[in-house]
């Protein structure tokens, strides 16, 4: 781990703040922990985690509109546009017209990509569940989502 990451999580885990029981406060503290590590592992080539889930859907599911995107990644149209325009300057995906239908591709690079995509989400896994417990994982994982979706988080 490296050093932001690593003083993340400590300063997260020995946080004695008054706020810590407070589920807005804690659940930013989690996300800026956690997408730190997201972002060494995929910064590693280049993308943040947002592209590569973006990608991985596209690569599993060519021909995607932008509106299934935003279903499937919980994510407003705008922010799937500038995704999508930043895999196309990566040259990772295009778009075609058919009629009034955006459809998005994966091009050849964005699918030779799709092994070392996978590497990371093992990687960022495996550093989660070094910190936390595999079974924590899961199961704060499943809390978390379920919190989402009751609050209407887009999901």
């Amino acid at each position: 781990m490296d050093n932001v990451t690593t003083s993340t999580i400590t300063e997260v885990k020995t946080s004695k703040s008054r706020y810590s029981a407070c589920l807005l406060f804690s659940a930013n503290a989690l996300s800026r922990a956690i997408t730190a590590i997201g972002d060494e592992e995929f910064g590693r080539f280049g993308l943040c985690y947002s592209h590569a889930y973006m990608l991985c859907e596209v690569v599993e599911q060519p021909g995607i509109t932008p509106s299934e995107l935003s279903g499937t990644l919980c994510l407003t149209p705008s922010t799937i546009t500038r995704l999508v325009e930043k895999l196309e300057q990566k040259r990772l995906v295009r778009r075609e017209s058919e009629g009034k239908k955006t459809l998005i591709y994966p091009t050849a690079e964005g699918e030779a990509i799709q092994p070392e995509i996978a590497q990371a989400w093992d990687r960022v896994g495996a550093r989660y569940s070094q910190v936390l417990g595999e079974t924590s994982v899961c199961q704060l994982t499943k809390q978390v989502f379920s919190a989402a979706k009751a609050l209407g988080g887009g999901i």
